[in-house]
């Protein structure tokens, strides 16, 4: 079980903490009640998203890092798919307490019922969507703002949590409180960016997108 947690974890590692992002500069928030509001409301309005994503890894033994990109798609109430397209084909599709990994020829699938470490990863992610993301009990939150964005930070309580990860990082734009980047640091120190463009909000997507025959 320990294996399939990294290897979600994997397709999800998303980078480094940091208090600058693009030249900007983020103070503490005191009151995160109206920004949490603010994110719920959006969120009801939102149906489905479909977005590009570059990811880029960065490991303490390489001094290159790994870049990859490829598709990022919504729908509610539970249901995400990640689609790498380059440089190789890899899937990962989230739906029901249930992951798909899909990596050429190969399909994986394990249910994170009962596992409290994926079930707790996977529940960000759909935080992150479903605007929600301050209501998780499995995590501690801060918050940041800069003139155009949120940085919410959230650092896990759990001891099997965090043998996986320090804390992740969720930046949002504040014109459209669409998630710009998401973030995830490992205690080993190694830490991914997966950064989100072009996103669009409430378009048709059919549910066979989100399965693997």
């Amino acid at each position: 079980m320990k294996k399939q947690t990294l290897t979600l974890l994997c397709c999800l590692l998303m980078a480094s903490s940091q208090t600058l992002l693009f030249g900007q500069t983020f103070k503490p928030m005191a009151n995160i009640a109206t920004l949490a509001e603010q994110l719920k409301d959006n969120a009801r309005t939102v149906k489905s998203i479909a977005s590009d994503f570059v990811q880029e890894k960065h490991m303490k033994m390489l001094q290159d890092k790994v870049k990859s990109a490829g598709k990022f798609y919504f729908l509610q109430p539970d249901k995400i798919r990640i689609e790498y397209t380059s440089p190789f084909q890899y899937l990962l599709i989230m739906a029901g307490g249930n992951v798909v990994i899909k990596d050429g020829k190969k399909t994986t699938r394990m249910n994170i019922r009962n596992n409290k470490a994926m079930q707790s990863v996977n529940q960000v992610l759909m935080d992150c969507m479903r605007g929600s993301v301050f209501s998780n009990p499995d995590f501690i939150s801060k918050s940041w703002a800069s003139a155009t964005q949120y940085r919410i930070n959230l650092v896990p309580k759990s001891a099997d949590l965090k043998q996986y990860l320090t804390d992740i990082d969720i930046y949002i734009n504040k014109s459209d409180f669409n998630v710009t980047k998401l973030i995830m640091n490992e205690p080993n120190g190694d830490h991914t960016d997966m950064m989100f463009s072009h996103t669009k909000n409430n378009i048709s997507l059919s549910d066979a997108l989100f399965k693997v025959h």
